[in-house]
């Protein structure tokens, strides 16, 4: 002899076999977010970027510093070595010389010291902050997108730069 719970959970098992999956909504404009990442950075379009970046370089330079700028700097030299590697080979000594200003300068905080440059960081990072600009303003933001996945993977992975000694 059967339950009604036995028989409403057979009827329950029935509509669900019998039930059809809800539809898979596709996305309409993929194609054209695709088309918009891939296309160049218009003139002026990254200049709210070059300001926050241009803002923390020179509170480093000017010894009020805080960790937050000091990790855009670094980012920001990170993501443009890795963007540099596929343009030149001149390009990515300039973002290494600014990447050892950078680790300089974070030795310099791990002793105890307020985030500065040393004199070479002085004429070194301004240099790799115009090469990333560049490279930011004739870059895509998927290759930006790109470039930034690969620093997290290099840092997770802990495949970075070691400053020359």
């Amino acid at each position: 002899m059967q339950t009604q719970a036995h028989t409403a959970n057979r009827a329950a098992r029935r509509a669900k076999v019998k039930a059809k999956p809800a539809p898979v909504r596709k996305d309409a404009t993929g194609w054209a977010r695709t088309l918009e990442n891939c296309r160049p950075f218009e003139p002026g379009e990254m200049l709210h970027e070059h300001i926050k970046n241009r803002t923390a370089y020179d509170n480093l330079r000017h010894g009020e510093g805080t960790q937050a700028d000091f990790d855009r700097v670094a980012m920001m030299l990170n993501v443009g070595l890795v963007r540099s590697e596929s343009i030149d080979a001149l390009l990515v000594q300039t973002m290494q010389r600014g990447q050892d200003a950078m680790c300089r300068m974070k030795d310099r905080a791990l002793r105890g010291l307020p985030f500065g440059f040393d004199a070479a960081g002085l004429s070194d990072v301004p240099v790799a902050l115009d090469a990333f600009e560049a490279i930011l303003d004739a870059s895509s933001p998927q290759q930006m997108q790109t470039a930034v996945q690969v620093v997290w993977h290099r840092m997770f992975n802990k495949d970075v730069y070691e400053a020359a000694q």
